[in-house]
């Protein structure tokens, strides 16, 4: 059984990586120019996976 603090990570890194997604994509819209932020936001959806994967696996090793 993994305890709170692993569910309360992944919820983090996946409210994190929403959130960096999300302004990636404003600034986007607006015209920036985004080619030197790609990483980042490559970053970004390898955390939403991560917090996705942790969540997961966390209610189904406490059923």
């Amino acid at each position: 059984m993994k305890s709170k603090w692993y569910l309360i990570s992944s919820i983090f890194q996946l409210v994190v990586g929403l959130l960096a997604i999300i302004a990636f994509i404003i600034l986007a819209i607006n015209g920036e120019i985004m080619t030197k932020w790609i990483i980042t936001l490559l970053l970004a959806i390898a955390f939403v996976i991560l917090g996705i994967i942790g969540i997961i696996d966390y209610k189904s090793q406490n059923k």
